[in-house]
């Protein structure tokens, strides 16, 4: 019997060990593909290769001259080089990719989902600043409206100081510290409640959307575009990841710090 149960624990532990690698191998290839989307549409946008642009990329509003706006940009702004700065995988579908971009006369930080449609995966351009707002729809679809129901409940949770609660409307992403998320969230629970009021909700899939939010204290407010996923039926917040497109002056005078 002991024997038996010796063979049995072995079978198991090595059964463990081939799903953990299983596991371990689809992420690996997961993020593999993700940024190879993200490197064949930047180096799309250096070449200015606008339909090799369109095939790797989802612009944010549904538009039809996508081309002849990629056209433009890459003429009128060439890309002289870009840096992938950190990519972050949300599940089989949905990564996040942080991008530094030089041109000319500026550089651009961009913080954006890199989606997969159709097989494909896609990196989702465009994106408005963070400060604009899009005109609140009153009449939304039942997809956007448990979106907007996601930030009804989230602040509910906060109101109610419960920390469990909260943690049940976010994503915590891999390689994040569980420690500083749990004094944050500890933070934001003893604080004055923000209101929070969605404005445009945009679905980029089924199962993403980028919404434009305004957090409101009692002394101050702030617009930030944040993505949401939806994880078995349940939406969630993908925490400490704003989404970014923001444009900084260059000039020749620069001043490097070492």
């Amino acid at each position: 019997m002991i024997s038996i149960a010796k063979n049995l624990r072995k079978i198991l532990l090595f059964l463990i060990f081939i799903i953990s690698f299983s596991s371990i191998s689809v992420n690996a290839a997961t993020k593999d593909d993700a940024l190879a989307a993200v490197v064949n549409f930047l180096k799309a946008q250096k070449n200015c290769n606008t339909d090799m642009m369109v095939t790797h990329s989802q612009y944010f509003h549904k538009i039809e001259n996508v081309k002849e706006f990629y056209t433009w940009f890459c003429t009128e702004t060439p890309l002289e080089e870009a840096k992938i700065t950190n990519l972050s995988i949300v599940n089989d579908e949905t990564a996040l990719v942080s991008i530094q971009s030089t041109y000319k006369e500026m550089v651009t930080l961009r913080t954006t989902p890199v989606v997969k449609i159709d097989g494909h995966w896609k990196i989702v351009m465009g994106i408005p600043p963070s400060g604009a707002k899009s005109t609140k729809k009153q009449n939304r679809s039942a997809k956007e409206a448990e979106v907007e129901q996601l930030f009804t409940e989230y602040t509910n949770a906060i109101k109610a100081h419960d920390i469990p609660k909260m943690k049940t409307f976010i994503k915590i992403l891999p390689k994040s510290s569980n420690e500083k998320i749990e004094k944050h969230l500890k933070a934001l629970s003893q604080q004055p409640t923000p209101e929070i009021t969605t404005y445009g909700i945009n679905m980029i899939s089924d199962s993403l959307a980028i919404t434009q939010v305004e957090i409101e204290y009692p002394n101050h407010s702030y617009t930030q575009n944040l993505a949401v996923f939806n994880e078995k039926g349940q939406w969630k917040l993908i925490f400490g990841h704003p989404l970014t497109n923001s444009f900084i002056p260059k000039s020749d005078h620069s001043v490097n710090i070492k």
